[in-house]
């Protein structure tokens, strides 16, 4: 693995995570900055439009620089297994995000978001935290700690059971919601 192109295949990974993931906080500081009242919900809306680019261009850096990283790897273990999956769980998120910005943009004030709207935008950014972290250690992991790691035995089980309760909390927070606008 330790050749020119797999260096140069490293760097552009590294670069586009730099990007997508640096403009993923960004987005989210200023999503807590409007909550601690500092800046308008507006500004927070305007700021995610525009770092909405870089994230999608840095994430698809990553996956465009991550298919040959895995080819010079010559394996898929576990571990890597549940990476990918994290990596496909950020992109279908990230269209989630995108859609969900696009019902909020008009909105004047936070305060004027629906509830239901607000509960999914902050279950989005919460599984994107998730998973954008959860790829980030597992990439370390695999890079500074060990380079092959069998571990969790039944990576699909392991998956399908995070898909399984992200979805459960969203179908419950949905009738949360709804019994609550109801009220």
């Amino acid at each position: 693995m330790d050749t020119t192109p797999f260096y140069v295949f490293l760097f552009v990974h590294l670069s586009s995570l730099i990007l997508g993931f640096g403009s993923v906080l960004v987005t989210d500081l200023y999503g807590l900055l409007w909550l601690r009242g500092r800046v308008s919900f507006p500004q927070v809306t305007k700021v995610s439009g525009v770092t909405a680019r870089f994230i999608w261009v840095g994430w698809g850096g990553m996956v465009a620089a991550g298919i040959p990283l895995i080819l010079l790897k010559g394996m898929v273990d576990d571990l890597m297994i549940v990476k990918l999956f994290l990596v496909a769980v950020i992109g279908v998120n990230g269209v989630l995000l995108h859609l969900l910005h696009k019902r909020v943009e008009h909105y004047k004030e936070g305060e004027d978001v629906p509830p239901v709207l607000m509960f999914r935008l902050t279950l989005s950014l919460l599984v994107s935290q998730l998973a954008w972290w959860g790829a980030l250690l597992i990439g370390f992991l695999h890079r500074h700690v060990q380079s092959v790691i069998s571990w969790p035995d039944t990576p699909w089980l392991a998956c399908a059971l995070a898909l399984a309760s992200v979805l459960l909390l969203w179908a419950g927070g949905e009738a949360a919601m709804k019994r609550w606008v109801q009220a």
